[in-house]
């Protein structure tokens, strides 16, 4: 049985005699279980986390809710299945109560949009960031612009989107649709006419960052629409890589630990969230990903001038970004995507 005791740093909550027999599950975007930060949790605990990468909130979405949430304990979503999660009824309302340090995190995030419903919390948010036009400086000479530099004749062939239906919103924001999430049917066949256009440039449709990273060093891409993690690895690698985010023109997710609601392991469930809003935790997501924190112990930890780059200080870059979020007609966005990949 766990006992919750909460924790600013990396406190000891719990003794792992207590908890040598627990696993945690959870499925999760890549990054938000590395070991670089994960083992410290664990020693204290000693409760392991059991992790599994999903290419896309799709992917996330089924797999969570196969078995009727019985296969996972946790879930690292985004805005564009937090409400399919609560509604499908296989995730639990959180207790905030039971998180030392909820109180840490950014007022604005405390009962966002994409996590709270009929005024009750049903996530926890973590991370957020933009998607962004990651390419090789070597194969491109000057920072670009715009997106419009993923429709140039000179790299055909040479481009990569992600594999995931909402891509279409960014497209839906390059021709200029005020809501991306709220498009009609006339909408997407605009959007379909650009993606047509576009696809001749693309050499593939990726699923993972580690995927990603692989076809900018074979040399099989030079520019990809991506999350910040690429970057990260990338400029790891010594890779030549940069990355620009195009202004007025970005989709961005910010994403939220929810537990299931037929979890077995609801005690350690609190625990890991009450890590990952630490400062320990948050500048493990951090470091690890490139993504910005959600907590006042996040920036503490990462520094301010680190937390200034990352839009921690004051979130005006936040609300810069057309963030994911629950689309009514999404089947057509889903039948809409499926013919462009094919």
């Amino acid at each position: 049985m766990f006992f919750l005791i909460g924790f600013v740093g990396l406190t000891t909550f719990c003794s792992p005699a207590a908890a040598a027999d627990c696993t945690l599950t959870a499925i999760v975007w890549e990054g938000y279980t590395d070991p670089s930060f994960t083992k410290a949790f664990e020693a204290q605990t000693g409760c392991a986390i059991k992790a599994t990468y999903a290419g896309s909130s799709d992917e996330m979405f089924a797999k969570f809710r196969a078995g009727g949430g019985r296969n996972y304990d946790l879930i690292s979503a985004s805005g564009d299945i937090t409400e399919r999660l609560y509604k499908a009824g296989i995730v639990q309302p959180i207790d905030t109560h039971k998180l030392q340090n909820y109180s840490s995190v950014f007022d604005a995030f405390e009962t966002g949009p994409w996590n709270t419903f009929k005024g009750q919390p049903y996530g926890v948010t973590f991370a957020w960031g933009p998607n962004v036009l990651v390419y090789n400086q070597e194969a491109i000479s000057s920072a670009p612009s715009s997106w419009d530099v993923l429709f140039d004749p000179d790299y055909a062939g040479k481009i990569t989107l992600p594999d995931n239906p909402m891509t279409i919103a960014d497209v839906a924001l390059w021709l200029g649709k005020p809501n991306p999430y709220d498009l009609t049917s006339e909408d997407l066949a605009e959007v379909k006419e650009t993606l047509l256009a576009l696809k001749p440039n693309v050499r593939k449709f990726w699923t993972t960052a580690g995927e990603l990273a692989n076809l900018f060093q074979s040399g099989e891409v030079v520019m990809a629409h991506a999350w910040p993690l690429t970057y990260t690895q990338l400029a790891a690698a010594d890779f030549p890589v940069g990355s620009v985010s195009p202004e007025g023109q970005l989709t961005g997710w910010t994403d939220s630990w929810m537990i299931s609601k037929n979890s077995p392991n609801v005690d350690a469930a609190y625990q890991w969230i009450d890590y990952i809003l630490s400062g320990p935790g948050q500048k493990g997501v951090i470091e690890t990903t490139g993504y910005s924190g959600a907590t006042e112990l996040g920036t503490e930890a990462i520094g301010p001038e680190r937390a200034k780059a990352l839009f921690m200080d004051d979130l005006s870059f936040h609300a810069k970004i057309n963030m994911w979020q629950s689309v009514k007609n999404y089947d057509e966005w889903v039948e809409l995507w499926n013919e462009i990949r094919s």
